[in-house]
């Protein structure tokens, strides 16, 4: 049960043309062209939430379908294979997720329960990520996993697809170990490698890929998911669909919780720094991130950027917090408006520094929250 509308605004967000734009567009599988070596490798980044695993795993679909001119999602009258695609189960398709090591003995095998449960959360929820207790990464006995698979000839399938999900945390180590693959891929393999934050991609990696950039889904596409998928009412969906910054993933945290609480702390933090001076601002931050959730935080920080940009458009432009109105104000008449754009980076860099990177959360924290006290003072 996947998300044609989430299809759609993903095909959009491909900022340039591309192999996987053109097929899409065209309504054909991106098999190679008569006399082609092989499909290159393929880079997929963009926020969290719009569509890029989604839009691999179609991608893998479409390259493996049965028929001259590919089904469309859902049909039913599509082929065996599309249908064992669309339920992520096809033996040509081959996705692999970051995972918690096993220790010194790991081998090829021992992250396979753990990618087969976070599978199991992806088919129940495809905008799901599985929760693992430890930290998680992708590694080198996977990746020569991969290529003990990729030496040999598909089973069942033209193609063996394999996308690395969150490539981002894939070890250096393993990185290297498919460059080769990655330069060279054999006719009938095809490699996907999904990422939100591709600069922690090698360069020798990122430099052979053909890169398909995710914009933020519109409002309404994300509202739409809300409705047709989560089955939210329509009111809940629009609010949800307002606040998720484009990220399906984001709007689907605002429908569960179900509660202004995170925004209500968001609000008070940005109405704090406005009145406050940079040694709050550093006791804040430390207070904040002394035992904090990356995900907590994370969502907080983009509540933040909410407030910001209700801020920056002013009473005269249309304004997500509308019903904050008066707080948002009296934010706006201490804020210089021409900083705003440059802290609102600096807001997604340490966003993307803790929940990414894992960074330390108190001490980024704090220097993010002293670089917004300093500019709200200058």
């Amino acid at each position: 049960r996947l998300v044609e509308p989430a299809r759609r605004a993903a095909r959009a967000a491909a900022q340039a043309p591309s192999l996987f734009a053109d097929a899409s567009r065209a309504g054909a599988a991106p098999a190679p062209a008569p006399g082609a070596r092989s499909v290159p490798a393929l880079l997929f980044d963009g926020p969290e939430g719009t569509g890029k695993l989604y839009t691999a795993i179609d991608f893998a679909r479409r390259l493996c379908c049965e028929r001259e001119t590919p089904c469309e999602v859902g049909a039913p009258d599509a082929c065996a294979s599309c249908r064992r695609a669309a339920r992520i189960e096809h033996p040509g398709i081959h996705v692999v997720f970051p995972t918690p090591s096993q220790g010194a003995g790991e081998d090829a095998d021992s992250d396979v329960p753990d990618i087969a449960a976070a599978l199991a959360t992806r088919r129940a929820d495809i905008f799901a990520a599985h929760r693992f207790a430890r930290a998680t990464s992708i590694r080198i006995a996977r990746a020569r996993a991969t290529l003990e698979r990729a030496s040999h000839k598909p089973f069942e399938s033209p193609f063996d697809v394999f996308i690395f999900h969150d490539a981002h945390r894939m070890r250096v180590e393993a990185q290297n170990a498919l460059l080769k693959l990655v330069e060279e891929p054999p006719p009938h393999v095809a490699l996907i490698f999904v990422t939100s934050n591709p600069e922690a991609i090698l360069y020798t990696i990122r430099s052979r890929c053909q890169r398909v950039r995710f914009l933020p889904l519109r409002a309404t596409v994300v509202e739409r998911v809300l409705c047709e998928y989560y089955g939210a009412d329509a009111k809940s969906a629009r609010r949800a669909a307002a606040l998720a910054l484009g990220s399906v993933t984001r709007a689907r945290d605002l429908l569960e919780r179900g509660d202004d609480s995170e925004r209500e702390a968001a609000v008070a933090l940005v109405e704090g720094l406005a009145t406050h001076e940079a040694s709050w601002a550093v006791a804040q931050g430390l207070a904040m991130g002394r035992g904090a959730n990356r995900e907590a935080v994370g969502r907080l920080l983009a509540d933040v950027t909410v407030v910001l940009r209700d801020v920056l458009g002013g009473a005269e432009a249309p304004r997500i917090n509308a019903d904050l109105a008066d707080r948002l104000d009296r934010i706006e008449g201490r804020w210089p408006k021409r900083r705003i754009p440059a802290l609102i980076d600096a807001i997604d860099r340490a966003r993307r520094e803790i929940v990414v990177n894992n960074a330390t959360i108190d001490a980024t924290l704090s220097l993010l929250l002293l670089e917004l006290a300093r500019a709200r003072a200058a």
